[in-house]
């Protein structure tokens, strides 16, 4: 599914993510858009965020990594103040166990203090038990005692379907201490409630009967027609005659059965592939077999979306293996019979790494997965099928229902007509637990909504505000300086730069105190004046503030730092000392950056850069080689998101006219629109004076039309006219 425009609960939920600090709890219906949302926030959010699920293949599919690698969970239960020696269960983790055993790294360290925006993906599966482990780490790490440690987080999943699973030994722990397994009974919560937001437009039905039918379960409202209904599909002994059919089923050793027998049956030869894994890649979380088998005639569903950007084929999408040999793959596609050689797909394991350069969050590929992207689907189990879209299916459970798997089944399909139920469906299988429904009455009308999300952007940016003039990560950062260089040896004038460490402390005590005084100032502005009113005001005096804590940074911190640092050039044995230095230069210039790169009401304050990092501390430019068009898709992604082709030039580290020429290439493909840039008339004027000179030089142009349009402006009103079809040309050059 592509990004609806016209679906509101998801432009809502999209912007409570960028211009807000709420936790969100974003769900729905299977099939309306979930993933699509989380793809999106991905690609276009510009917060510093990492993205976790609860299981190793959810983290795969999400672009992610499990919780529990991420934040070193146990992996018995987590009560934060147990008594000691509760017998319940010998694995029972209290607050200071948990904290103990806490492995971090520096990097691991500072990027939980920058992190802005933690996903958790298929939040369905998640015990209130881990969610309160990760909310006493998140505030222990970031020192900060607020839900979470201040971090934003956003919850994607549907409570009706599959559930966390609590182990018979562990759940006299959850009736003792917890209301539910589910996250929402997390102990967080008693402190801060998620803004509860519903994508109502459903895209993979377009049934009502069925949508109904489907609701009705959801709800656990199903009643005597809906069964007749429902049970009208029974076929116990229903034997496909075609490939249109994939079978779900409620265990692993049913679907495994089926999927051998029926590759038995098929006469022709078996090939093997072996997928390849390097580097750093679980194996127990291969999206696909390590070794997958196939013959001609066999079926196969595929589990990855096409990275082509072709959509050739989806996730869920079933084939049949039309030709094959020891290296390539063809199949065809039962409802076309359209053929499709196939090319092996890559996954990556990743992890997330802050950037002191920048400032940023970034992911790092640990190893990757190669396999083709294809399993054989004669059946399926319903946990794996959940997030998939099917047109025909069997579903055949028995009496094995978990919570949730009826509702999981039946909403993969995308008509009534497409299942075929080898077992009944009978009401003793229906069962959704009571606390859900508790849960999702707290949802809010649309306009309600709205109105929270005016007042919260509000409250967001008075918050960006008055963290731009803390300083209470420099202090530390000075102190640890000062009691390093207090007990390192072989460091060249040690009284000379421990009196310098100390002189540092005290100017930034010195700024601090500054800083504090306007805050108060500043809070009085806000309290006094109508906010919406009186912006200029507040404006202009944080233009002021801006300048001169960015200047007084500078000037009493970084330029000083520069020239003591330079005293330890070439000293052999104080690579850690080195590496401090390093790391408080770095935090230095955050601040110094973090405040020249601030806005208010949506408006950088800050036109010209006041400073500059100097040559040696340029951002280390990325090693990767990106791939043709992904800058330009980079920047697209930025410019999409509100920012300016000023702040990206600042961002991405290159020249404006590159920015331009980027976005020049959207115009050409229709995707953005040309009336940001050049006006109508503007057009008409570069069509005349190409029509007369039949040149796409912006250097022949510019100079006919009296240096009125910049070289960028006319190479978009270019690339408008060839898209729209009115010239013909060769592409636009860089003039």
């Amino acid at each position: 599914m592509n990004v609806d425009d016209n679906n509101e609960y998801f432009k809502l939920a999209y912007n409570y993510v960028l211009h807000t600090a709420c936790p969100i709890y974003l769900t729905g219906k299977a099939g309306t858009g979930k993933t699509t949302f989380l793809k999106h926030v991905k690609k276009y959010c510009t917060k510093n965020m990492i993205v976790v699920a609860p299981t190793g293949v959810a983290a795969i599919n999400a672009g992610g990594v499990t919780m529990h690698s991420f934040f070193q969970l146990p992996f018995g239960p987590y009560v934060a103040n147990a008594p000691r020696g509760f017998g319940m269960n010998e694995n029972l983790v209290d607050k200071n166990t948990l904290l103990n055993n806490l492995k971090f790294g520096n990097n691991k360290r500072t990027l939980i203090q920058e992190l802005e925006l933690l996903i958790i993906d298929e939040v369905s599966m998640l015990r209130s038990d881990m969610l309160d482990a990760m909310d006493t780490i998140l505030r222990v790490i970031r020192k900060r005692n607020k839900p979470f440690g201040g971090v934003q987080v956003l919850f994607i999943g549907d409570l009706y379907q599959l559930p966390p699973v609590v182990k018979d030994t562990e759940a006299p722990i959850f009736n003792t201490y917890y209301k539910s397994p589910f996250f929402f009974h997390a102990k967080v919560f008693e402190q801060t409630q998620p803004v509860f937001i519903e994508l109502k437009k459903i895209y993979r039905q377009n049934e009502q009967k069925f949508i109904d039918l489907l609701n009705n379960l959801r709800n656990n409202e199903l009643i005597h027609s809906d069964f007749e209904l429902l049970n009208s599909r029974y076929n116990p002994n229903f034997k496909p005659t075609d490939h249109k059919y994939i079978t779900l089923t409620s265990h692993n050793h049913k679907a495994d059965a089926i999927n051998k027998a029926e590759l038995d049956k098929l006469p022709q030869k078996l090939f093997e592939y072996r997928g390849a894994i390097k580097g750093d890649f679980n194996d127990k979380q291969l999206p696909t077999e390590l070794i997958l088998k196939l013959k001609e005639g066999a079926q196969v569903m595929f589990i990855k979306n096409d990275s082509s950007g072709l959509s050739r084929y989806y996730n869920g999408k079933l084939a049949i293996v039309d030709q094959i040999n020891q290296e390539e793959i063809t199949v065809r596609f039962p409802e076309s019979n359209d053929c499709l050689k196939i090319e092996k797909e890559t996954w990556e394991n990743i992890t997330y790494r802050h950037d002191d350069e920048s400032n940023t969050i970034d992911e790092k590929v640990l190893g990757t997965y190669t396999q083709f992207p294809l399993r054989l689907a004669w059946a399926i189990t319903i946990h794996k099928s959940q997030g998939l879209t099917f047109t025909h299916a069997i579903i055949d459970a028995g009496s094995s229902f978990a919570p949730g798997q009826v509702y999981v089944a039946l909403s993969r399909c995308t008509s009534l007509e497409g299942i075929v139920l080898h077992s009944r469906i009978l009401a003793n299988a229906i069962h959704s637990d009571f606390r859900i429904y508790d849960f999702n009455a707290i949802e809010q009308p649309l306009a309600q909504l709205e109105a929270h999300l005016h007042n919260e952007k509000l409250n967001y940016e008075n918050e960006k505000i008055h963290s731009l003039f803390v300083w209470k990560q420099l202090l530390d950062k000075a102190h640890l300086l000062y009691e390093k260089t207090l007990n390192t040896k072989l460091i060249p004038e040690e009284f000379k730069a421990v009196d310098f460490c100390h002189l540092q402390i005290e100017v930034v005590k010195k700024q601090q105190e500054v800083a504090e005084k306007f805050v108060l100032e500043l809070d009085s502005l806000f309290n006094e004046m109508a906010f919406n009113q009186e912006k200029n005001k507040i404006r202009m005096r944080l233009q002021k503030a801006v300048r001169y804590f960015t200047i007084q940074v500078y000037d009493e911190l970084i330029v000083p730092f520069e020239t003591f640092k330079s005293q330890f050039e070439g000293v052999a044995r104080i690579k850690k000392y080195l590496s401090l230095l390093e790391d408080t230069e770095n935090a230095f210039w955050q601040k110094a950056m973090q405040l020249q790169e601030a806005s208010f009401a949506g408006e950088k304050l800050v036109g010209n850069p006041i400073v500059y990092r100097s040559i040696s501390k340029e951002p280390k430019v990325k090693s990767k080689k990106k791939e043709k068009g992904e800058s330009a898709k980079e920047t697209f992604a930025y410019f999409s998101s509100g920012k300016s082709i000023e702040e990206i030039t600042r961002i991405r580290h290159l020249a404006t006219s590159t920015i331009e020429s980027h976005l020049a290439e959207f115009v050409r493909s229709g995707e953005l629109n040309v009336f940001q840039f050049v006006s109508e008339q503007d057009i008409q004027d570069v069509k005349e004076i190409f029509n007369q000179t039949k040149s796409n030089s912006t250097s022949v142009l510019v100079p006919k039309l009296n240096n009125r349009l910049t070289h960028s402006q006319v190479k978009m009103a270019l690339n408008y006219l060839l898209f729209k079809g009115e010239i013909e040309m060769k592409p636009v050059q860089n003039s």
